[in-house]
């Protein structure tokens, strides 16, 4: 009797398994590909504007703050893809600047985009009112010149033009007097959902804006432009078209030598789910041949981008795109049930193949359910920035929870982080960085493209959506309060970064510089092959005070490690490298 009853509870088991594996394999279709905004209305809502303030949440490592912007929204679909909402200024980084896209309306007759302020790093913000002024506008990106002031772009139809998409630059820093420059009609049809990319020092003469857009559900309708002259109503050198896909599916940056990169999604005509990236030395006006970062194909594996891509550029002045990867429909539908991933690629990384930050090894796989109309996968878009010196990069994303809407059933997602000390060559393990509670959906998280590093440590700043309800409402889910809030995390930059891949004739550890030092010193060694490294340091009693390394797998080259003494006293120290076979040990001076 218990064997038959075992064998009929195996096969119920078995049945089930199918059913869920066969829902997982039903395909949905991102209907937000023709900007159409549902609207379920219900009748006795109200918008709650009062901010939660949420305590830090300590991650396996890492500690991460939050700080309310006093921004509420019903309006909840921040992007289609990757946002670009929030810069850190380099020269100034204690002024951290951020847009946001909200409607406190039920059914968004309203929507403005607002611009919110940081003098402190992030850790309170002034709303300095909404970019423009007037008219309906919506999904914004965000940049800024040398000056600090920050310059915002998005689509609208403020001074009684159609909407398309415009930009915006402010008189200086946290000024809030923004002066509009509008590039016009594509093809004489109107380019909305603009990502942006600022260079210069706000003067008439030296500036220059880089623009992507696309046009709404026309698949290919991707055009690129220059602003040349910000003198209103601005000097463009028009809208060239690429063979892309429209939505938000691209993104564009600027290297510290000035070149601009852009990275996107190919469209569903030509290039389905391929991610490329090109380069442009004038200033957007004209671009390189595209290199492939991913290639698609439905006859392998059927794995590509779907709406997930970031770039930024490193200060070696290499790309580093981020992306996320899953199974796709040849058709162009998706699987939110099947897992997914996120991957970071550079022409001097793994070889040039993308490299697995984020997968279902790594942070719990939960089928994304409910309304999946918005194109959410278990976990995707990724947001990329860099350290404003050294080699960190950062990656933000999120990731469904296994927590669903009793209403819907749409899932609950988390915003988690990953970061690299080496230019991307090894990867912290991921680490959730937002709340389990209270219960909300955390979506949307933007990083800043560039941030501030001090003391041997990089503030990463970040901005996220967080929502009382699951699912995006615009596309049909249940409506609910949705918040502003920032993020900022303080990754000690520690690690073994590389500066050159130059093989040496032997192993060696060199004099830390500077010597003697306060707070930080900079540690360099040769690899003459590939091996495992730990680097530790010692106190004058033969103590171990601080591990830099432990048995961290090194590429040959030289490579450099920072050290951070300010939790130590003045004094001799010693530090000792073992790299496989060799150890060397050499001594150093902290005076504070």
């Amino acid at each position: 009797m218990l064997q038959k009853l075992f064998t009929i509870l195996v096969l119920i088991s078995v049945v089930a398994l199918s059913v869920v594996q066969a829902t997982d394999r039903t395909p949905r279709y991102a209907r937000i590909t023709d900007g159409s905004e549902v609207y379920v209305s219900t009748s006795d809502f109200k918008l709650n504007m009062i901010a939660h303030n949420y305590p830090p949440v300590q991650g396996a490592t890492l500690t991460y703050q939050f700080s309310p912007t006093g921004v509420f929204t019903v309006y909840d679909l921040q992007s289609n893809a990757v946002p670009n909402q929030i810069w850190q200024d380099p020269l100034v980084p204690g002024n951290v600047h951020a847009c946001f896209m909200y409607s406190t309306v039920a059914g968004f007759a309203t929507r403005d985009i607002a611009y919110i302020f940081s003098t402190d790093g992030g850790d309170t913000w002034s709303f300095l009112g909404n970019v423009p002024s007037t008219g309906r506008s919506g999904f914004p990106s965000i940049s800024g010149f040398t000056n600090g002031a920050a310059v915002i772009s998005d689509h609208t139809n403020t001074n009684g033009t159609s909407t398309h998409t415009k930009a915006f630059y402010d008189a200086g820093a946290g000024f809030g007097v923004f002066t509009e420059v509008d590039p016009g009609q594509a093809s004489g049809t109107d380019a909305i959902w603009p990502k942006i990319v600022a260079k210069g020092d706000g003067g008439v003469g030296n500036s220059r804006l880089a623009l992507v857009s696309s046009v709404n559900a026309t698949a290919g309708a991707c055009y690129t432009n220059s602003c040349t002259n910000i003198t209103a109503p601005g000097t463009f050198s028009g809208w060239a078209p690429y063979d892309g896909d429209n939505a938000e599916s691209y993104c564009v940056a600027v290297a510290p030598n000035g070149t601009i990169g852009h990275a996107y999604i190919g469209n569903d005509n030509v290039a389905f789910a391929d991610v490329f990236y090109r380069f442009s030395t004038d200033d957007g006006a004209s671009w390189s041949t595209p290199v492939t970062v991913w290639d698609y194909n439905a006859n392998t594996d059927s794995l590509g981008d779907l709406r997930g891509v970031t770039m930024v550029y490193g200060n070696n002045n290499e790309p580093y795109v981020a992306i996320n990867i899953m199974t796709l429909d040849p058709a162009g539908g998706f699987f939110p049930g099947l897992p997914s991933d996120i991957r970071v690629w550079s022409p001097s990384l793994n070889g040039g193949v993308p490299k697995i930050i984020a997968d279902q090894s790594t942070v719990p796989f939960f089928p994304n359910q409910g309304h999946a109309e918005d194109a959410f996968t278990p976990l995707c878009r990724p947001s990329i920035g860099r350290s404003s010196t050294g080699n960190g990069l950062y990656v933000s994303y999120v990731a469904t929870t296994g927590q669903y809407s009793p209403v819907d059933t749409s899932a609950y997602f988390a915003a988690w982080f990953s970061y690299s000390n080496d230019n991307g060559n090894s990867w912290a393990a991921p680490e959730r960085m937002t709340p389990a509670t209270p219960l909300r959906d955390w979506r949307f998280v933007s990083t800043s493209q560039v941030n501030n590093v001090s003391s041997g440590s990089c503030l990463v700043q970040m901005i996220v959506q967080n929502d009382s309800l699951a699912g995006t409402h615009v596309n049909g889910a249940e409506i609910g309060n949705g918040e502003a809030t920032g993020i900022r995390v303080n990754v000690p930059m520690v690690g073994i970064s590389n500066i050159s891949s130059v093989v040496p004739s032997d192993f060696n550890l060199r004099q830390n510089y500077p010597n003697p030092f306060n707070p930080t010193t900079s540690i360099r060694f040769d690899l003459k092959k590939a091996t495992n490294v730990t680097l530790k340091v010692y106190n004058a009693n033969g103590q171990e005070v601080a591990t830099l390394a432990n048995n961290e797998y090194a590429t040959p080259g030289t490579k450099e490690v920072t050290f951070n003494g300010s939790d130590l006293g003045s004094g001799i120290y010693f530090y000792t490298l073992f790299a496989g076979d060799f150890k060397e040990t050499k001594k150093m001076m902290l005076i504070k």
